[in-house]
Parts: structure tokens; sequence; C-alpha cells
């Protein structure tokens, strides 16, 4: 009985010893991963990973305990985000320590803690860093083809960018000014307004030449300019010119009466005028209209009898103005009886 009891303890010993080695034999891993990048302490930095690192697959040698080491193993590579110190503007290649991927695996999950980092395939990255900075960039108009009765101006000449280093660097190599050239909009946006009126457009600045993360401040700027209006005069036949009162005095009966004692309701001139020649045609074809008004006051109706020179006032489409007073028309007023008001009517 004390012989089984001392065998069924040996065996059990043995197990717990061969465990225990077990437990301290070191083993090793492969274990694929990629990586991002960014920079370790500044906002203003950015940090790119080569392209061809960016697509690669780094082999990264894992050593512990068998059974810890067996448990780390996954289906797939994992990605890991590594930290980069501050560089100067530039490509620059950057060895892969042991002690920065033990943290950015560590990072990634606790397990590795316990594990040590062996070895790494390749043993570099290449990355290009590139420093923000706040340049003064110049707005021009150096490729206008439009006509201008008034020059574009800028209500500012210079916007503050925030843009890459690089960005900068690749002006001054070419002997380039920081300078963005906006005829192209400017005119595009003012063929939309009317000629010979002075107009005002916002021009949203494109920043595409200053590099993907350029911040433009102020954004949009306003240009005023006048485009040179092509302008024609022309006479306008048969326009219309009517006798009116105000509101107040429609109920003071009169009559306009020319100097030959005939009345008058509508005269006709021919007057001339002057404008943007697409809107005179317009009003020459019939399209707008073109009227005329003698505006009588209430001293004029109070003295009926009396031959007068009355210039008149006339109404014409927008940006079509009279390029001469036309002749002005001679007429009296007569008061009519209440009866032939109303017989006229």
């Amino acid at each position: 009985m004390e012989q089984v009891k001392l065998l069924s303890m040996t065996a059990i010993v043995t197990v717990l010893v061969w465990a225990g080695a077990d437990s301290l034999v070191n083993e090793t891993i492969i274990l694929p991963v990629s990586f991002e990048v960014a920079s370790l302490l500044r906002t203003d930095v950015l940090v790119e990973l080569d392209p061809a690192d960016r697509a690669r697959l780094f082999e990264v040698e894992l050593a512990g305990p068998r059974g810890l080491v067996e448990g780390l193993e996954r289906p797939g590579p994992i990605k890991l985000r590594l930290g980069i110190e501050d560089r100067p503007t530039g490509p620059v290649e950057i060895l892969l320590r042991k002690e920065h991927l033990k943290a950015a695996l560590a990072q990634y999950s606790s397990e590795f803690r316990k594990v040590s980092v062996v070895g790494i395939q390749p043993p570099s990255i290449q990355v290009s860093v590139d420093h923000l900075v706040t340049r003064d960039v110049d707005i021009t108009m150096d490729r206008m083809s439009l006509a201008y009765d008034e020059e574009p101006q800028l209500k500012t000449s210079t916007v503050s960018v925030r843009m890459r280093e690089s960005v900068v660097e690749r002006f001054t190599r070419a002997g380039r000014r920081l300078a963005l050239d906006i005829s192209a909009d400017v005119e595009r946006l003012l063929k939309e307004k009317a000629p010979g009126t002075s107009a005002q457009v916002l021009v949203l600045l494109n920043g595409a030449e200053l590099g993907q993360d350029a911040e433009i401040s102020p954004n949009p700027i306003e240009v005023t300019a006048t485009l040179k209006a092509d302008r024609v005069t022309a006479d306008v036949p048969t326009v219309p010119i009517k006798p009116v009162v105000s509101f107040a005095n429609l109920s003071r009966p009169y009559r306009a009466v020319s100097r030959d004692g005939t009345p008058i309701a509508v005269e006709t001139r021919t007057i001339t005028v002057t404008g943007p020649a697409e809107d005179v045609s317009k009003l020459l074809r019939g399209d707008t209209r073109a009227y005329g008004f003698i505006h009588l006051k209430e001293a004029d109706l109070a003295e009926p009898g009396v031959i007068k020179v009355w210039t008149p006032e006339f109404h014409l489409p927008p940006r079509i103005e009279l390029a001469k007073q036309p002749d002005p028309i001679e007429f009296k007023l007569t008061n009519i009886s209440q009866a032939e008001s109303t017989e006229g009517s």
C-alpha cells in the first residue's frame, strides 16, 4: 500500500516538473505586421510612409514561454502605429528599434507585454516628414482678357496660407513667388454681370497648387469691376407720351389741347437712346417697351387755357438711357364739365 502511494506521488511530481519545465521553455514566432506612422508629439508635422513600405508586410520575431507565444499567433497581419520623433522636412530612413516595436505591440494588445521582440525584417522604414508653416501668398490677376470700364480691384491682395513646407521649398527651387492667379475665376463670374455697371463678385480661392493640406484665410475674397459695355445709339420711333395727374387730382376733369385746338390724348415722339447693343436691339424689336409721360401738377391744373412747353419724362428698360433730350410738347389744359367727362368715358 505504501508503495502504491509512493508511486502515485512520484507520478504527480513528475507531471508538475514537466509542466513547469515546459512553461520555462522559450519559443519564437514570426508575426506579420504593417505600419502607420504619425508625429510623436507635434500636430503641425505630417509624417507619411513611403508607398512601398505602406504596402509591405514586415516580419516581427517574438520570443517567450511556449504557451504564451503560441496564443499570440494571428490568422493575418496586424497594424502597428509608430510615433516618429521630430525631424526636418524631407525623406528619412527610420531604424525599427526593438523597444519601439515592443511599446507599439503593448499598445495594440496587453498580451504582448510578456514577450520579447527578437528582431524585425526589414529593419527600417522610409518616411517623409513635412512641417506645416504659415506664409503670405499674393493674389494676382495677370491674365485678364475682357474689356473693362473699371479694372478689377481686389479687396485684399494677400492671403494667409497654412501649408506644407515642402511646397514652399518647391516654389523656391523653381524661382517662383508664392502667388495664386485668379484671372480665370474672376472673369467667369464677371461674365454673368451686366456690362457698364459696377459689380462685386466673391471668388473662392482654389489652393490645389499650394498642396492638398493648404488652408487659406480669408476665403473667398471680393473683387469689384465694371465690364465695358458694348454700347450703341439708336432712334426709337413712335414712343407714346401721355399726360398724367396724381391720384389726388383724378377727380378734376381736364383736357390737353394743342395750340391749334386739337385734343391730345397720346402724343408720340422719336427718341434717341444709348445702351448695350443687345438691350437696344430688344427695344427696337419690341421685346421691351419705352413710354413717356408728362406729370401734371396741381398748379398746372389751376392755370387752364395757358399754352405751356412741357418736357416729357421717359420710362426705359434697364441699362438704357436717353442719348439726348427729345423735343418738348406744347399744349394747354382746359377744364371740362362733369357731363362731358362722363360722356367721354
